[in-house]
């Protein structure tokens, strides 16, 4: 029996790891942390009050446009929706062990390709670089800040913010 094996997303390039940095930097450094994970389908893990989100890479260059029940860039189908949801499964599960418990959205970030708005296919979130601190600020509140940043720092560690050192929170 042939097992099918879908397109995978390419190795993002420092570049591509500056410009997402980039981004999350214009998020608020007391309500959110990023980490950056050791996970073979995603690179960042963002908690913060708005939940959490595993992030993953995509430095495709060309047009977003739908192609069948998925996308494609330029010539290249998209790949990696079903790797990047397995990422995100298990960093739920190590905020479960955290006891911290939100739900982690599964998100492919767009780091060079043109694109109109940000949609769902998948299951999976794909966005553009440029509306990720957007798209991660404006969700509803599901949790505290103290209860993200403990949950960021039993991940990894966290990322220094744009804005200078990390404030203290209150627990």
């Amino acid at each position: 029996m042939r097992r099918f094996r879908g397109p995978s997303r390419p190795v993002p390039t420092e570049e591509d790891h500056r410009r997402l940095r980039e981004a999350l930097a214009d998020l608020d450094p007391w309500t959110f942390w990023s980490v950056a994970i050791e996970d073979p389908a995603a690179e960042y893990a963002v908690l913060g009050v708005t939940g959490a989100f595993a992030i993953a890479i995509v430095g495709l260059e060309g047009y977003v446009e739908p192609s069948g029940s998925g996308l494609r860039i330029g010539e290249a189908e998209l790949g990696g929706f079903r790797k990047v949801a397995q990422a995100a499964r298990r960093l739920h599960g190590r905020l479960l062990e955290a006891s911290t418990f939100t739900h982690v959205e599964p998100v492919l970030c767009l780091t060079r390709a043109v694109a109109g708005a940000s949609r769902t296919v998948k299951g999976v979130r794909v966005m553009r670089v440029e509306d990720v601190a957007s798209e991660i600020g404006s969700r509803e509140r599901t949790l505290d800040p103290g209860t993200a940043k403990r949950a960021a720092e039993a991940v990894g560690r966290v990322l220094p913010s744009a804005s200078g050192p990390r404030p203290e929170t209150e627990e």
